[in-house]
């Protein structure tokens, strides 16, 4: 290190340069990016002027000055090779005229000058444990060790800390101190675990946590801090921020319950048609509809119900400072529909009574219906002889419908309707032989026209409870079906009366 006295000024104030050396070891003034050329093309050197201060203006002499930049704590000062002398002007500071370099100034060499502007020293700062962070007067100064740290004149306190290390110094920098000299100052640290206590920081909602204006959590935060008091911040979108306060306790846990973000407001300003609705926003929270409603901005989904009418589902934005006005016409429950998809089951009680698988569409009130009836009921016995009446067999038979119908559909009140039908059903005997051994009429087919009427009664949606009465007349019918008819005493002409349910969608 070559520690030079300032030397050959006139008119300076308070400027002088404590330090001027050869960085041996910097390639800065020679390296790709970072280099200049002087006016005769030839590579420039480099000074390295250490202050906290900007504003300067530089001349030097005959051979003058390639060029500056300005750089976080330093300026970087561009002159040619064998430059002999440098004034700095400052409009604050003053002038430092004519300072002849202490050495000869090499073309891409790089140089450190320390520049005292007079209001204080340089000094190199240490710590008992390295690269501690260290603050300042409560500003953060860096890692130890600090080299080229200018300090005002004046008493500091200097705190550094590293882990649960610390230590912290009152220093104070005195105008008539040897500036020749560096001073150098040791920041002693000590093992400060017993002060320290565990902490947990908890916020509903999901707030962010943010302590020393880092954020730390997201609703919740450990860590362990040296007794005293703190403050965190909770902040959360929508919302503004709050602080809170805690005080730590060493050798124990310390659990905090911080405020939570307060959100910002809205208004929400519902009306229904007709009245007397009740409305639920996002799933379980009752909405009074007779006022304005104060909520936090967002987004929510609202269900709007009254009994007859059509629950509708809507979403709603309430902004910070506004009102949301909406008014909703509610549409009665259509429980008798003129366009449905329907299918169901049914009793069916006839000569020979059956169960009954009904399917159908609705479609503007006109109706078109499918069916078929599995038999049941067994009819009387009938007794079969041959042409010379001799016994063959006794039968007994089931009767099974398939069946197409058309009708419109009327409604009568909310929940009643009547449906006038027409309509064809194919009827097959199932006959099964009950002694003897022959067996006759099994599968003899009646075709029939239908005339009936289907009385719907809705207990609730997508439901109907029916009774259709109608009546079959025979418009062709094979010998067997007419024999059998005979035998076992029923009629292929027939009233029926069909009850049961059908499930609409």
């Amino acid at each position: 290190m070559i520690v030079l006295l300032l030397a050959g000024y006139a008119g300076a104030q308070n400027m002088e340069v404590t330090r001027f050396r050869l960085l041996d070891t910097d390639l800065t003034a020679n390296t790709h990016g970072t280099s200049r050329l002087d006016q005769n093309g030839e590579t420039a050197a480099l000074i390295r002027i250490v202050t906290l201060e900007k504003g300067f203006t530089f001349e030097g002499g005959s051979l003058g000055i390639v060029g500056t930049v300005q750089k976080t704590g330093e300026l970087w000062l561009y002159v040619p090779r064998y430059a002999q002398k440098l004034t700095i002007k400052h409009p604050t500071f003053g002038v430092l005229r004519d300072y002849v370099y202490p050495v000869t100034i090499e073309g891409g060499r790089t140089y450190e000058l320390l520049l005292d502007i007079g209001t204080g020293r340089y000094v190199t700062l240490n710590t008992s444990r390295g690269a501690s962070d260290v603050e300042i007067d409560g500003q953060y100064a860096g890692k130890a060790p600090l080299q080229n740290l200018y300090l005002l004149f004046g008493r500091h306190t200097i705190k550094a800390t590293n882990g649960r290390f610390e230590g912290t110094q009152e220093v104070f920098i005195s105008s008539n101190e040897d500036k020749t000299e560096t001073k150098i100052i040791t920041i002693d640290m000590q093992d400060q675990s017993a002060h320290y206590g565990d902490v947990t920081v908890n916020v509903t909602g999901r707030a962010d946590i943010f302590f020393n204006g880092r954020h730390v959590g997201t609703g919740t935060w450990r860590n362990q801090l040296k007794e005293g008091t703190y403050e965190v911040e909770t902040r959360k979108a929508d919302c503004d921020p709050v602080k809170t306060q805690f005080t730590v306790r060493p050798q124990q846990q310390n659990t905090i319950t911080a405020t939570p973000p307060t959100p910002h407001m809205g208004w929400l300003q519902l009306y229904t048609r007709p009245r007397n609705a009740i409305a639920i926003y996002n799933g379980t929270n009752p909405l009074d509809l007779t006022e304005a409603q104060t909520l936090p901005v967002g987004t929510y989904q609202v269900s709007i119900s009254r009994r007859g009418y059509i629950t509708q589902n809507l979403d709603y934005t309430v902004r910070r400072g506004e009102t949301t006005r909406d008014t909703v016409q509610l549409e009665r429950v259509t429980y008798i529909k003129p366009r449905a998809f329907y299918f169901g089951g049914a009793f069916t009680l006839r000569n020979l009574s059956g169960a009954t698988g009904i399917l159908g569409v609705t479609y503007q009130h006109h109706d078109l219906q499918a069916s078929y009836t599995f038999g049941l009921a067994a009819s009387n016995k009938a007794y079969w002889y041959d042409n010379s009446g001799n016994y063959q067999s006794t039968m007994t038979y089931k009767l099974n419908s398939i069946a197409i119908k058309y009708g419109y559909q009327f409604p009568l009140l909310t929940r009643m309707a009547l449906v006038p039908q027409v309509g064809y059903s194919l009827n097959t005997l199932s006959g099964t032989v009950e002694n003897g051994s022959q067996k006759y009429g099994d599968g003899a087919v009646v075709h029939c026209a239908t005339l009936g009427l289907k009385w719907l009664f809705v207990p609730t949606q997508h439901v109907y409870l029916f009774v259709a009465p109608e009546y079959d007349l025979a418009i062709s019918k094979d010998k067997d079906f007419d024999s059998v008819t005979q035998g076992a005493d029923f009629s292929a002409n027939t009233f029926a009366v069909s009850a049961g349910v059908l499930v609409n969608f």
